[in-house]
């Protein structure tokens, strides 16, 4: 008998379980994680699915998916999945978050893992699986438009999540040391110049500052290759994300790469109604791209000293999501 945890619509996890395979009550939500791997050659490993299994017989799909069991978290049920349907050991760390999908009984995590793997090495899961094998983005579509694919509707998203030069990756407290200096880098001399030392992220405490990993999600920012930044999101109360400190390095602004993260912070987060952040009033290039996200200025205002005042923002009208299915 398998067991699921069940949340509530807003993600929250409840005290219940849901046992597979009976119906699930209005209201009632669980966990699915979906794992594509691709390669350094840009193609995915995909699956074929037994033609005994219920949902797309016979039918190729992506490298491997399931439930979360009572107990799991998503990255633990997607490290999981990958290695009982093919045999491939990855780690959380190896996971990029792309987006994921509220459906009408649960909570969808798309996964990418970028990886070179030899088909030599997988071990398939002969109940769920009955063959492997790489596919370029054009033999995925291809084979789509002939029924032989599962035709997930949210492909073209994802190709192009996968194909962007900037890349988010959940942070671990192992990463704290560089993004703590990252954080001073960036911050140091914006409150600088408002003679600011008290509400300053660049003069935070290093045991505060370590506080985000309990509290929330802390992303680490790449362009291509490079660490440029990082963002933190914490759930303030049911329904409503709060979008705490984002910064990018001084080099790689003005790229668009803020503007990308916020986006994909929304696609994360399908729960959230509405994002709350703050900011400093007089940065107007910030204010510019928070009311050209759909964020919008509150009438509060905190006043540090003369030159230094923050606003709120909110945004509740025209969040980015991807519609379940």
């Amino acid at each position: 008998m398998e067991l699921w945890d069940i949340y509530d619509e807003y993600r929250q996890k409840t005290q219940k379980n849901h046992e597979r395979g009976k119906p699930m009550k209005p209201g009632d939500y669980h966990l699915v994680v979906h794992i594509w791997i691709t390669n350094d050659k840009g193609q995915y490993l995909i699956q074929k699915r037994q033609p005994w299994k219920e949902g797309y017989p016979d039918t190729w799909d992506c490298a491997a998916a399931g439930s979360a069991v009572a107990g799991d978290s998503s990255k633990e049920a997607a490290v999981r999945e990958t290695m009982e349907e093919i045999g491939v050991r990855i780690e959380e760390k190896d996971l990029e978050p792309l987006f994921s999908i509220k459906f009408s009984r649960g909570f969808d995590d798309i996964y990418l893992v970028r990886k070179n793997i030899s088909l030599t090495e997988l071990t398939l899961q002969e109940e769920e699986v009955a063959d492997a094998k790489w596919a370029t983005e054009d033999e995925i579509k291809d084979m789509i438009s002939k029924g032989e694919f599962v035709p997930y509707h949210y492909l073209d998203g994802l190709l192009d999540l996968v194909n962007s030069k900037v890349i988010m990756k959940n942070a671990t407290m192992d990463d704290s040391d560089v993004l703590f200096e990252l954080q001073k880098k960036v911050f140091m001399p914006l409150y600088k110049k408002y003679q600011d030392h008290s509400t300053s992220p660049a003069n935070q405490p290093k045991d505060r500052f370590l506080r985000r990993f309990e509290l929330g999600e802390y992303y680490k920012i790449f362009y291509e290759t490079e660490l440029v930044g990082s963002v933190f999101v914490y759930l303030k109360e049911p329904g409503l994300m709060k979008l705490h400190i984002i910064n990018i390095l001084q080099d790689y602004q003005n790229k668009g790469i803020a503007q990308q993260v916020m986006e994909r912070l929304e696609l994360l987060y399908p729960q959230a109604k509405q994002w709350e952040l703050e900011t400093i009033k007089s940065e107007e290039r910030n204010l510019y791209l928070y009311e050209k996200m759909g964020y919008v200025q509150q009438d509060n205002k905190k006043i540090i000293n003369d030159k230094l005042h923050i606003v709120t923002y909110i945004k509740d009208k025209g969040i980015k999501t991807i519609q379940g299915y």
